[in-house]
């Protein structure tokens, strides 16, 4: 074996290796190194995954060194450039992976041809070792990334909040663990991985809403969640008017929707039939006058314009006999924001509502002089709402089972899926809550010291 193939055969043990790791990467999650948590070091760790491409550009080097001018050696150099660019967008880029995959691609077709021709010319005849490799790599690739039509929920990752988030005015007080879960198609080596560690969950998925819209909606979902958390905690302390509704926003319109054609992603609706719908709950009211089958003029925003559209409506297919617009949709609430706030990003946390909870409590800690948690490690889970009401969320059995791996005192969950979190921790100290006062309460009448 030349020292090109020595290089590219440690690249897919590299590759195969990563990506075992990869997708059980949540197993770390107890390590802690000070205020670094699991989801920090994965911050500096993911960057070790331009050790691969730099293996190719050596390889396609060493190719290069022996070809020199010939059009194979374009090739090489092709690669050696392609090597480099990927690995630099893994280092500076991280969280845009769709670069560095395209990158990738495009390194990996001329490394193949590179082997392909090498083999010929090297041993005579059909280059069957290589070809062999290469289908031999693509299986693998299959069994460890096909994503299937099922969809697969894992224990996450426990989040320093005082490290996500920081108030202006604040300080970092008391121990504050949100906790997020892994939810991504599945991969055929999943049903394996289920056999093998607990709380992994595979069900169907909704394969009508793309990848990318998927992720769209958890994003603004996410900045949403920021916004009501820090602005209910502010009012909480005296500190602002809290969030003002101002309608209802559009997230996505499902797979055969009557709206289609009529509504976008983002509009907002401020009218049903000449009726002010300002929330989800005004919103819901309203359509419980319609029946399947009606048509109803809908006032909207789209940006800065003002227009209307009539809409036939459906059955709603989850409430029999209820009408619905084959919608998603959420409440466009203005927060009112007398602090600025600041908050981390994460490769490992893309989006999502569920850490609203535990990041309006943490910005009340930052700012009320000894803390709230009273010598409690704290942790939670739970969208909030513009008047402090706490929300369910998914996964929370994964999600009891990596609060009681990390060691937590406390788990706050919604009121009504206490039950289902203890199918995670039997052990764990699990309090249902309805709101952030129950939080608040809880804690002042249980100090740890």
């Amino acid at each position: 074996m030349g020292k090109s193939s020595r290089w590219y055969a440690a690249s897919l043990i590299a590759v195969a290796v990563g990506s075992v790791c990869g997708e059980l990467i949540w197993i770390g999650d107890p390590l802690r190194l000070g205020s670094y948590y699991w989801m920090d070091l994965i911050q500096i760790l993911s960057r070790t995954a331009a050790a691969i491409p730099l293996m190719w550009a050596a390889g396609a080097y060493s190719s290069w060194l022996q070809r020199g001018r010939s059009w194979l050696g374009v090739i090489n150099l092709l690669a050696v450039a392609g090597g480099i660019l990927t690995a630099l967008l893994l280092l500076t880029r991280p969280d845009r992976f769709g670069a560095a995959a395209a990158a990738a691609a495009a390194t990996g077709a001329l490394i193949l041809i590179d082997a392909l021709v090498s083999e010929t010319a090297r041993r005579g005849g059909f280059p069957w070792r290589s070809l062999t490799t290469a289908l031999a790599a693509a299986a693998v690739g299959a069994i460890l990334f096909y994503p299937t039509s099922y969809g697969v929920t894992t224990p996450g990752f426990t989040m320093n909040m005082n490290r996500y988030a920081h108030i202006q005015g604040g300080t970092d007080r008391g121990s504050l663990e949100g906790v997020l879960v892994i939810e991504r198609p599945a991969f055929p080596v999943d049903w394996i991985y289920a056999g093998l560690f607990p709380h992994l969950h595979i069900e169907k998925r909704d394969t009508s809403i793309s990848l990318g819209e998927i992720q769209r909606q958890v994003f603004i979902q996410r900045a949403g969640a920021n916004d009501v958390g820090t602005a209910v905690a502010l009012k909480k302390l005296g500190l602002g008017q809290g969030v003002i509704p101002t309608g209802v926003q559009v997230l996505a319109l499902l797979k055969d929707s009557p709206a289609e054609g009529r509504l976008e992603p983002g509009d907002v609706l401020i009218r049903l039939n000449g009726k002010e719908v300002g929330t989800t709950a005004m919103l819901a009211k309203v359509m419980g006058s319609v029946k399947p089958g009606d048509t109803v003029r809908v006032g909207l925003k789209r940006g800065t314009q003002e227009m209307s559209a009539d809409i036939e409506t459906k059955e709603n297919p989850e409430q029999p006999g209820r009408a619905a617009f084959g919608i998603q949709v959420q409440d466009r609430t203005r927060a009112d924001l007398t602090r600025k706030a600041d908050y981390r990003s994460y490769i490992v946390y893309q989006g999502g509502p569920s850490h609203g909870a535990m990041l309006a409590l943490t910005v009340i800690d930052q700012l009320t002089p000894g803390g709230v948690t009273y010598g409690n490690r704290v942790a939670g889970t739970g969208t909030l709402d513009g008047n402090g009401n706490v929300g369910e969320i998914g996964g929370i059995e994964q999600k009891a089972y990596t609060v009681a791996r990390a060691g937590a005192d406390v788990f706050f969950v919604p009121q009504g899926q206490e039950k289902d979190a203890r199918k995670g921790s039997a052990s764990l100290e699990i309090v249902p809550v309805r709101t952030l006062d129950d939080m608040l309460s809880w804690l002042k009448a249980h100090p740890k010291n």
